[in-house]
């Protein structure tokens, strides 16, 4: 059985009403409901656990050794501001106290979690309650809703998934702002194939294919709220229709069913598979002060599609960022015969680093907006003085929250200052042009560079049965501080870079694609680019992107010497 996934661009709906929110607001609700339900399960799971006597002792010392470290973490920041710089003598002493206490705070979580390990074999007929007490708040929470079946089954099975990783990383599940983002869910129990699809034979999901001409016509009636290129392409590739999701279903008062109907304009810019269709997952996205639809159809199909790779050969591919001309160096790729560098292009660099001009820009603006409401506006009508006092607690100023007061202000009391309000009218227009550039902007480059770390790990993939990737902890290259309080050693560029290279979404792209084919990546740890590759010595930096060994003097790029070694750990 394989899976194929298949994602297209959606227009805004042709009839979207209140209720088709109403339904997306729901969804939320039900999430943060199941989070409130998976918080006070665990609460009363610490209850049973610390009130076995072992448990409590520890646990309290760990308490005390956390407040320790936070009372004087708070000391050296205060140390920080007094002498206007971050790290010297001055917080030598604390530096000190706080990684011994960390290091002592580790080896007690080490202890702890035997003792709670040994401790879960003494209180299980007391936690014995918990779990049928959850699964039957779950049920109830889903079954009050409101919401159609095929809705909230897709809700509780993301919220399983991230209750099973959170457990497995001891995280916390979070809670959701409602922002209108959301998704609609189509699950087909027995499938459906292609044909009853695009035939309309199910109320549940289908398709009606249309013109170039009736499209045009069909958008020209309802223009989306994000500007199209024209409609059409090279070679006529591109098919269009509209796609037709049921959200909910009900009853009139007499008994008769109702189904709503919720209907997409569609771009097909690739042609459909013939299989079954499972799923399809329509996602509302908000960008910027719009938002973006994209419908996600998974098909599966029993017809086993293997691609033989020439002689299984395989690959070891180094991955970092290292800055060379025309961009930024992502990867090197070394098959024995050949060695090659994928780049990420200097514009997509320059156009990432814009959208933080622009974030700037749009801060400042904001500030300055604030600081122009609080100091024009003295006595406002009852109506705007709970805001006020909202805008001067406010901590981080938010664009939003500016432009929402004065619509208000124009909505509720225009008569009330009307100077004051053309000008804010003005500074809220101004920065809602800039919020819209840099949204529009950041969300166009992000996703240009997730289309080439695509197609590069699908040319990887389709050449290459076996690749070999060095397993490096990415999260830890982002932290500013390590565990033991030592200060995480990148300059300000190279933590831009990182940033931009985004090398989680390649390595990612790197194994889906892999899979997808029946490739194999294997991951290992080893020191890759600090061995030379000739004799298995020590290299040591010669300048630039070149290193040498000590033992026999070979001059090599780092990136290519780490690749060939990742290349024979593979072979071997």
């Amino acid at each position: 059985m394989s899976i194929i996934v298949r994602q297209y661009g959606l227009l805004d709906p042709l009839n979207w009403e209140d209720d088709c929110f109403e339904h997306l607001y729901l969804q939320n609700k039900l999430w943060n409901r199941l989070v409130e339900i998976e918080q006070d399960n665990r609460n009363k799971y610490r209850v049973i656990m610390g009130s076995d006597k072992e448990v409590a002792i520890v646990q309290t010392s760990i308490e005390t050794i956390k407040a320790r470290i936070a009372e004087m973490d708070i000391q050296r920041k205060n140390l920080r501001i007094l002498h206007r710089k971050k790290s010297g003598t001055h917080t030598e002493p604390l530096d000190e106290a706080i990684k011994s206490a960390k290091i002592e705070l580790k080896e007690l979580a080490v202890r702890a979690k035997e003792i709670r390990t040994a401790a879960k074999g003494r209180i299980k007929e007391l936690v014995s309650h918990l779990e049928p007490e959850r699964n039957d708040a779950v049920k109830l929470a889903y079954n009050t809703s409101g919401l159609w079946w095929s809705n909230y089954n897709a809700v509780v099975n993301s919220y399983n998934t991230a209750r099973k990783r959170a457990m497995k990383e001891g995280a916390e599940l979070r809670f959701h702002r409602f922002d209108g983002s959301g998704r609609f869910t189509c699950q087909i129990m027995d499938g459906m194939s292609t044909g009853d699809l695009l035939s309309g034979r199910h109320s549940i999901a289908q398709i009606r294919k249309v013109s170039c001409s009736e499209f045009t016509e069909i958008i020209k009636s309802n223009p989306p709220a994000i500007q199209l290129q024209s409609v059409g392409s090279r070679r006529n590739e591109r098919e269009y229709g509209v796609l037709s999701i049921t959200v909910y279903t009900g009853e009139y008062d007499h008994g008769k069913k109702t189904r709503r109907i919720l209907d997409f304009p569609l771009i097909i810019h690739r042609p459909l598979p013939e299989a079954t269709l499972k799923t399809l997952v329509v996602n509302r996205r908000k960008i910027g002060l719009d938002f973006r639809w994209l419908v996600t159809l998974t098909f599966s199909s029993e017809i086993n599609e293997s691609i033989e790779h020439a002689s299984k050969s395989a690959c070891g591919i180094n991955l970092g960022w290292k800055q060379v001309e025309g961009g930024l160096r992502v990867a090197t790729i070394s098959d024995g015969t050949e060695t090659r560098h994928v780049i990420l292009p200097q514009v997509i660099i320059d156009k990432l680093s814009y959208t933080e001009l622009l974030q700037s820009r749009i801060d400042i603006a904001t500030n300055e907006n604030y600081a122009w409401l609080l100091g024009r506006i003295e006595n406002p009508p009852d109506i705007l003085m709970e805001d006020m006092a909202s805008f001067r607690r406010a901590k981080r100023p938010h664009p939003a929250k500016f432009a929402k007061f004065v619509i208000k202000w124009r909505t509720e009391c225009p008569d009330f200052e009307p100077q004051a309000l053309a000008a804010a009218e003005v500074k809220r227009k101004m920065t809602k042009r800039l919020s819209q550039e840099h949204h529009h902007l950041r969300d166009k480059v992000l996703r240009r560079r997730l289309e080439l770390y695509r197609n590069e790990a699908k040319k990887i993939a389709d050449k290459y049965g076996l690749i070999k990737l060095d397993k490096m902890d990415l999260s830890r290259l982002a932290v500013l501080e390590k565990e033991d309080s030592i200060s995480n050693k990148l300059s300000d560029i190279a933590r831009y870079h990182r940033k931009v290279a985004a090398l989680s979404e390649f390595r990612e792209w790197i194994v889906k694609q892999s899979l997808k084919v029946g490739g194999t990546v294997v991951m290992i740890a080893m020191e890759s680019t600090r061995t030379c590759y000739c004799c298995g010595g020590a290299m040591v930096l010669s300048g630039g992107l070149f290193m040498k060994c000590r033992e026999c003097g070979n001059l090599a790029d780092q990136d290519e010497n780490a690749s060939i070694n990742l290349l024979r750990a593979a072979v071997q």
